[in-house]
């Protein structure tokens, strides 16, 4: 045991970091074809960010989470699946997203199975009552409703390399107001 090597996988540093590895490991160009709908690829885009977010806002301790929780891979995938099963069956039958359906399933039911305390669970369901709207469609939209040097939007584009080279110019050093924090926040994890 002594001479073994022990690999773990750990997620990465950043907002950036975090997103690139998203559309690298599970996000594809044929998930993106799914449903061929410009929505479609929004709402993609929206999961991995509040995952990359949530997952990012552990290195604030206790002002992140009152308990660390172990977000992975499982939690996006498992979210992904049911917006693809959501939405096409919502352009099937012609009617409009239910976004108080689509909040419960990734706050309470998807990532909210691990949440035990419930400031936390709060906190999800804000995040997706904020990010989970008719207002991800509008051009206008940002994750950020602060004035920033960065805007955080979601990319315009079919192709996943559209996607990748967006994720690219996102800024290397996050704000904890992204997070939901004060500023001053950064003091503290360093």
């Amino acid at each position: 045991l002594q001479i073994c090597i022990k690999v773990t996988l750990e997620p990465p540093a950043g907002l950036k970091a975090g997103i690139a590895r998203t559309y690298v490991t599970m996000v594809s160009q044929e998930l993106l074809d799914k449903i061929d709908h410009e929505k479609w690829r929004t709402l993609v885009f929206t999961q991995s960010f509040l995952h990359s977010v949530v997952q990012e806002r552990r290195k604030f301790g206790p002002i992140g989470w009152c308990v660390p929780y172990e977000y992975n891979n499982s939690d996006l995938d498992a979210c992904l699946q049911f917006l693809e099963k959501h939405f096409s069956v919502t352009i099937l039958l012609g009617t409009p997203i239910s976004w108080i359906t689509v909040q419960y399933m990734v706050a309470e039911a998807q990532y909210g199975g691990r949440i035990t305390d419930d400031l936390d669970r709060e906190l999800f369901s804000t995040y997706t009552a904020k990010w989970f709207k008719d207002e991800i469609f509008k051009q206008s939209f940002a994750f950020n409703d602060y004035q920033a040097d960065y805007n955080y939007k979601i990319p315009e584009g079919f192709e996943i390399g559209q996607f990748r080279d967006a994720v690219d110019t996102l800024p290397p050093v996050d704000s904890p107001m992204i997070f939901g924090l004060h500023p001053n926040a950064d003091l503290t994890y360093r």
